[in-house]
């Protein structure tokens, strides 16, 4: 881990300085009546948690003590965490439900609280991070599925799909589960209860309590919508994606990944679906449709002149997702390397493959790291999926620590993120037009 800073020195840099300093007050009056023995490299390491997260210092506190030893250099790693996930797959527990989610709460935020010091202290990259914290959703889904027996299921195969971020290894603090649970039934009248197993699954991953919630869960996904059956049996999954769908739902399924669930199945419905989605397009009418789609989640959802929205505003990181997008669905039938989930992996793919060019390739993948830094900064504070932050000093300090403004003039440094992020709007969707355009 890097050298820790003086205390002064953190709380000049933190992303929250009077939450940082409330917090480090109140946790060195608890230390002194508790007589816990905490060296100034730790609390300076707290103080970054506590400048970063309310989430995570309502966390520290209430465990207290036993929080301590996240905090130590020795203890903490990348290889560390991977151990520790490594565990966690293989929960198993002989205490009640309650206790055994209760348990898992607990050990879920410790391990994401671990990634987040990591972070903090310039061991990991945001891409490292995203990967690990979509390693920790993966363990804890596959917990889930086992405490709610859905691998125990007489009859039934069951596998539950991950969508989004979730699908391409790119989850970020605060990001929620985009799920699909999809049934093969072996006999009839077999799947009476699985739905309800389903239900209580999903509303105990959701659920909040004194040691935070697991994760939110988006179920929107699914064929149909909300509208759609919880539970999918899989003809239908197949027969809604064989049908003639919209591109924007050929979009969404480019980031589509089995999380848990059973093998054969598992292939089967990777097989078949990618069969479907990575046809031959015409080049044209998919330009259009993605350009006619972006610009229409733009103009609805990217927020008011008193707003800077990261994911749906122009040059966000919608623009450089449905440029990924594009070029999975054009070219992917013939080059098999772009069927991948992650936006990072097809910039990269299709940089080698001369689709764009190195110069854009860079420019895109910088501009993402930047806007996943932003987002993650704003996240972390109380673990919301939000995107969107208002125009001021005080929203827009951590997003500027966080991307390595770090004058002492609050003002300067501002000034400095505003300025690379009006750059990389512009550049992205200078580049989002010229691709898409030119497919026209």
């Amino acid at each position: 881990m890097s050298q820790t800073m003086t205390l002064e020195e953190t709380l000049i840099r933190v992303w929250h300085k009077d939450a940082a300093s409330n917090s480090l007050e109140r946790w060195q009056e608890l230390a002194q009546q508790e007589n816990w023995n905490i060296s100034d490299d730790v609390l300076s390491r707290m103080t970054m948690v506590f400048g970063a997260s309310w989430y995570f210092t309502r966390f520290c506190f209430f465990r207290g003590s036993r929080i301590l030893p996240l905090f130590a250099v020795e203890n903490l790693s990348i290889t560390s965490i991977e151990s520790s996930l490594q565990v966690l797959e293989k929960f198993t527990t002989e205490s009640s439900l309650d206790e055994a989610v209760e348990k898992l709460r607990i050990k879920k935020n410790e391990i994401m609280l671990s990634i987040l010091i990591l972070q903090l202290s310039n061991v990991i990259k945001q891409e490292q991070a995203e990967e690990l914290l979509t390693k920790l959703a993966d363990a804890v889904l596959i917990v889930m599925h086992h405490l709610f027996g859905l691998d125990q299921l007489e009859d039934i195969k069951c596998i539950v799909l991950g969508m989004g971020r979730f699908a391409g290894y790119e989850m970020n603090y605060g990001s929620d589960l985009d799920l699909i649970f999809i049934e093969k039934i072996s006999k009839s009248n077999s799947d009476a209860h699985i739905g309800n197993k389903v239900r209580k699954m999903l509303r105990y991953i959701s659920t909040m309590d004194p040691s935070g919630a697991l994760y939110e869960i988006d179920m929107r996904l699914r064929p149909h919508g909300s509208s759609g059956v919880l539970v999918t049996p899989l003809q239908s999954f197949l027969k809604f994606h064989r049908d003639d769908r919209e591109i924007w739902e050929r979009q969404m399924m480019t980031r589509c990944r089995v999380i848990v669930g059973d093998k054969a199945l598992s292939t089967q419905i990777k097989q078949e679906v990618l069969n479907d989605i990575y046809n031959k397009y015409e080049t044209s009418y998919l330009a259009k449709e993605i350009m006619k789609v972006r610009l229409l989640v733009e103009q609805e959802l990217a927020g008011g002149m008193d707003k800077i929205e990261l994911k749906r505003g122009k040059g966000g990181v919608m623009d450089i997702d449905f440029l990924s997008h594009f070029l999975q669905l054009a070219y992917g039938s013939e080059h098999t390397q772009l069927q991948n989930a992650s936006t990072r992996t097809v910039l990269k793919e299709s940089a080698s493959l001369n689709l764009i060019n190195e110069k854009a390739a860079t420019l895109l993948l910088n501009a993402y790291d930047f806007y996943k830094k932003s987002e993650a900064a704003l996240r972390v504070f109380d673990m919301k999926s939000i995107s969107k932050v208002d125009k001021d000093m005080k929203s827009l300090l951590p997003l500027a620590r966080a991307t390595g403004f770090i004058d002492e003039d609050a003002d300067k440094a501002i000034s400095q993120y505003q300025d690379k992020l009006f750059q990389y709007r512009e550049e992205v969707r200078q580049l989002f037009n010229s691709v898409i355009e030119d497919s026209i």
